[in-house]
C-alpha cells in the first residue's frame, strides 16, 4: 500500500475522477508497473462499470509530474466480453486482418479486456498472455475474471527465448512512465514470432503528446519494410489519446481493405452490433498521423 497521506490524497483522486457514488475495491502498490494501481466499480446511468486504472504523468501539461488518473481498462459488469474502450475495439481487428486465428501472444495484460472478449468471439484461438507484473496478472485474476495462466516476464525476455509463432501478436505495454522502450531489436523479435497471414498491433497511448512514440513507431515500419512489409495506422478524429499501428503479413495488406476485413469479422464472429462504430469517424494513415 502507499503510505497512508499519499494513500489518502489519491483515493480523493480517484473520488474526484470517478465520481463520490464510485466503490473502491482495491489500491495497492505494484512492483514492474512503478506506481500504485486501483479496481474501481462506479455506475453510468443503467450501466455498470468496474475500470483498473494507475496514476501517472501527464504527457503536454505544465506539470506532467503530478499524478494523473489514468484508466487502463475497463469491464462492462453486464457484458463482461464487450470491450469497452474505441482502441480496444480497434486493437481486436488484427483478428480481422489475420486469414486464421488459431494461436495468439498478447504482451500486457491490464485488465484481461481482450482475453475476455477472444474466449467470447474467437473461442478457437490459443491464447499466451504476458506480463511483467505480477501483481497486475493477480489483480486481473481476482477482479476481471482472468482464469489463464500469465507468463510473468518482460516481452523483451520473453521474445528473446521464445521458439513459437503466433497468427496475431498484440503489443500493449505500459508502465507509470508510459510505453515500454521499443527499438528495432524488439520490433524484429515481434516478427519473427508472427505466423505467415498474421497480424500485430500495437496499441499507442498519448501519441500527440508523447513525444517518444513516434520514433517507435516509426522503427517498427523501418523493420517492416525491410522485410517487404509496411504498417498503417488508425485512431478516432478529433480525439489525442490512442493510436493503434497494424502490420499484416498476409494477401490483404492494403489499409483499404480494412473495412471489408471488419465487415467479414463482424459477420462471421456474430460481433455485437457488427461491430458498428469501430472505423467510424477515424483517420486511416499510412504514415504516423500528424493531423486527427
Amino acid at each position: 500500500m502507499p503510505a497512508p497521506a499519499d494513500s489518502e490524497r489519491l483515493r480523493q483522486l480517484i473520488a474526484e475522477y470517478f465520481g463520490a457514488a464510485a466503490r473502491l475495491r482495491i489500491l495497492r502498490q505494484t512492483g514492474a508497473f512503478g506506481a500504485p494501481v486501483f479496481v474501481v466499480d462506479f455506475d453510468r446511468g443503467v450501466r455498470h462499470y468496474r475500470t483498473l486504472g494507475s496514476f501517472g504523468p501527464s504527457f503536454g501539461t505544465l506539470n506532467p509530474d503530478a499524478p494523473q488518473v489514468t484508466e487502463q481498462s475497463s469491464m462492462d459488469l453486464l457484458y463482461p466480453a464487450h470491450l469497452v474502450f474505441h482502441y480496444e475495439r480497434l486493437m481486436s481487428l488484427a483478428f480481422a486482418l489475420c486469414e486464421r486465428p488459431v494461436t495468439a501472444l498478447l504482451l500486457g495484460v491490464g485488465g484481461a479486456a481482450m482475453w475476455r472478449f477472444l474466449r467470447a468471439y474467437v473461442s478457437e484461438c490459443a491464447l499466451t498472455l504476458v506480463d511483467a507484473d505480477e501483481g497486475v496478472a493477480a489483480i486481473a485474476k481476482r477482479w476481471f475474471y482472468l482464469s489463464q495462466p500469465v507468463a510473468i516476464d518482460t516481452a523483451q525476455r520473453f521474445l528473446a527465448g521464445n521458439t513459437q509463432r503466433f497468427d496475431v501478436v498484440h503489443v500493449d505495454l505500459y508502465d507509470s512512465t508510459g510505453p515500454a522502450p521499443f527499438d528495432e531489436t524488439f520490433w524484429a523479435r515481434c516478427l519473427d514470432a508472427l505466423a505467415p497471414g498474421g497480424c500485430m498491433a500495437t496499441n499507442w497511448a498519448d501519441f500527440a503528446t508523447n513525444r517518444a512514440v513516434r520514433g517507435m513507431a516509426e522503427a517498427q515500419r523501418n523493420v517492416a519494410q525491410a522485410r517487404g512489409l509496411d504498417t498503417y495506422f488508425v485512431t478516432r478524429r478529433g480525439f489525442r489519446d490512442n493510436l493503434v499501428q497494424y502490420l499484416p503479413t498476409g494477401a490483404e495488406r492494403d489499409p483499404a481493405a480494412l473495412t471489408s476485413a471488419l465487415e467479414r469479422f463482424a459477420e462471421t464472429r456474430r460481433i455485437p452490433d457488427r461491430g458498428r462504430g469501430i472505423l467510424e469517424h477515424c483517420l486511416v494513415s499510412t504514415g504516423f498521423p500528424l493531423e486527427f
